[in-house]
């Protein structure tokens, strides 16, 4: 691989910080936005959220096919540009007096949509530009990176939401968008020729699916993730609602109190590489799972008072520390395990599944939250938390030392030569 490379990921990498500090904007102003400007209800939060992530489960798998297809770098471009136009009309709408929650449930759509391809294309576009013995680094700096945006992500989202209002606030995420376009545009590096694959759409959709469900790595740290991003977003999809409703916080409290959680992610991200080596790779994963899992018990124990805030700042960064930890060593598990031509549709079968199912969190979290009460949801949906791990436990990745334990399961898949599948050995 050229020796401009990290060059290259430089740019990669502040385009892509810069649209997770946007998207920490987002997150928290795209809800306020509803439960402020337009007095949504929990119903209306929770069809806000399925729609949001919709589109993984309409288009994810032909899009994962489409960009095995194409050139990652220009998909990457558009579909940056596609979410800055998206969420750039809100505030325009907003300005006019004609944003109304069908719009905003329209243009989170169209955003979704476009980060279906974004977020396919990104997993699938580094391990193009970045030697493989240096990707569990890329993979930490890049997840460094999420944790920093979650630091000052929130407080600057919350502060905005105070100063300008919800929707003008999500003029902050649609400017780092362009941003992304700018950084991934710099890149030099070429990919490779694509080679069509003759094969029928459905023949390659399955070979996705197959490669994903016969890997026993894989298939466990995606039942993991999809059983957590159920419950996780039915506490999501409420959190804004019960902390402005029932605790009475500020949104700049909200956003100060998430930032302080992300410091633990921070701090995950830069020691999880480190505690892998010492205690092994397995065990840092499961442990940090269950961590991460343990620690949203405390929101739905927090009441209006003095003690609200700190319990969600405890909260949240055990959480955060926990889960990034988590997340770092399964993407790369995922990208050294799959052969580079079936990337995409991996990708693809994966964020099906694991994102896929965020629109049944989000309407269930809406559900229980008009039926139950808030903090009943909230209890129901962090209980649910503390199952996730036992796909991590009860699988073989218990018994993983390191990354190159993991290659044996490579070699031998089909159209994957043995010579061909170690040469992201590390």
């Amino acid at each position: 691989m050229a020796k401009g490379w990290r060059r290259d990921f430089r740019f990669v990498w502040a385009g892509e910080t810069a649209s997770l500090v946007g998207t920490q904007v987002y997150q928290l102003a795209m809800p306020l936005t509803a439960v402020l400007t337009l007095d949504a209800t929990p119903g209306q939060l929770g069809l806000l959220g399925a729609l949001t992530f919709a589109p993984y489960l309409v288009l994810g798998l032909p899009a994962g096919v489409l960009i095995d297809r194409w050139q990652r770098r220009g998909v990457l471009i558009l579909s940056s540009l596609g979410q800055a136009v998206s969420i750039g009309a809100i505030p325009v709408l907003a300005a006019l007096d004609r944003l109304t929650f069908g719009w905003l449930l329209a243009m989170a759509c169209v955003a979704g949509t476009a980060r279906v391809f974004f977020t396919i294309a990104y997993r699938s576009y580094l391990p193009a530009i970045v030697p493989p013995e240096h990707l569990t680094g890329a993979n930490s700096r890049l997840t460094a990176s999420e944790s920093v945006a979650e630091i000052g992500g929130p407080g600057l989202g919350g502060a905005l939401v105070q100063i300008v209002g919800a929707p003008f606030a999500l003029l902050v995420d649609a400017v780092s968008y362009l941003a992304s376009a700018v950084g991934v545009g710099a890149v030099r590096r070429r990919e490779k020729p694509v080679e069509p694959d003759p094969a029928p759409l459905r023949s390659q959709v399955g070979q996705g699916f197959r490669f994903t469900f016969a890997n026993p790595y894989l298939r466990a740290t995606l039942g993991e993730a999809a059983s957590y991003n159920i419950c996780w977003q039915i506490v999501l999809t409420i959190l804004a609602l019960f902390a402005v409703r029932e605790l009475d916080m500020s949104p700049g409290t909200l956003g100060v109190m998430l930032s302080i959680g992300a410091v633990g992610a921070l701090l995950g991200a830069a020691l999880t590489d480190r505690l892998a080596h010492r205690v092994g790779l397995g065990s840092t994963l499961i442990a940090a799972a269950v961590v991460g899992d343990l620690a949203p018990l405390l929101l739905p124990a927090a009441y209006k008072g003095m003690w609200a805030a700190p319990l969600f700042a405890v909260a949240f960064f055990i959480q955060g520390f926990g889960i990034t930890a988590c997340n770092v060593h399964t993407m790369t598990i995922r990208q050294m395990v799959t052969p580079e031509h079936l990337l995409g549709r991996t990708n693809a079968a994966y964020m099906f599944v694991a994102l896929g199912v965020k629109p049944v969190g989000s309407l269930l979290g809406g559900w229980l939250g008009s039926q139950l009460g808030l903090r009943a949801a909230l209890l129901i949906g962090t209980l649910g938390l503390l199952s996730t791990s036992l796909f991590l436990v009860l699988s073989p990745l218990r018994t993983v030392r390191d990354l190159n334990s993991l290659l044996p399961h490579r070699p031998g898949e089909p159209g994957e030569p043995e010579e061909r599948a170690a040469v992201r050995t590390p």
